[in-house]
C-alpha cells in the first residue's frame, strides 16, 4: 500500500509546483505573510508548518485545504 501523503507533504508539492510556474518564494512569502526563511524550511522538510501557517500559504496559491472521510 502507498504511504498517504501528509498536508505538509501536499503543500511542498504545490509550492514546488508553484515555482516551476514560476512564482518566486519572495512573491509567495508577500502573498502569504510567510517569511522566506521559513517557507524553505518547510519546503526542504526541516519544520512542519501549523495549520495556520499552511492556510495561509494554501490561500497565496489559491487552493483549498479539505476534509473528508477515510478512506
Amino acid at each position: 500500500m502507498a504511504k498517504r501523503k501528509t498536508l505538509a507533504d501536499r503543500l511542498i508539492q504545490e509550492i514546488r509546483r508553484a515555482e516551476r510556474g514560476g512564482l518566486t518564494r519572495y512573491r509567495l512569502a508577500g502573498l502569504s505573510g510567510v517569511s522566506e526563511s521559513q517557507l524553505s524550511r518547510i519546503v526542504n522538510g526541516q519544520i512542519v508548518p501549523t495549520l495556520t501557517t499552511a492556510e495561509r500559504i494554501v490561500n497565496a496559491l489559491k487552493l483549498q485545504i479539505s476534509i473528508g472521510p477515510k478512506e
